[in-house]
């Protein structure tokens, strides 16, 4: 088992585990992208934060599954 981790990433894995099997998928293709890809890294936080911004802004009533508020 990997060592303990650190508190962000533990809370970012409960929001992992709060997903769909299809949305866990979804993620782990990105993250694949994402290392197996080094000239896409850029693009891929690019499209990322855009999408998080606008998920927040546009959004009244978001909730997060990463730390379930």
């Amino acid at each position: 088992m990997a060592e303990n981790p650190t508190d962000d990433v533990a809370v970012v894995f409960n929001g992992f585990l709060a997903l769909s099997m299809k949305e866990k998928g979804q993620l782990v293709e990105i993250m694949n992208e994402f290392f197996d890809n080094l000239d896409r890294r850029e693009a891929l936080r690019t499209e990322n934060e855009k999408a998080v911004a606008d998920l927040i802004f546009g959004t009244a009533d978001l909730s997060c599954k990463c730390c379930r508020r």
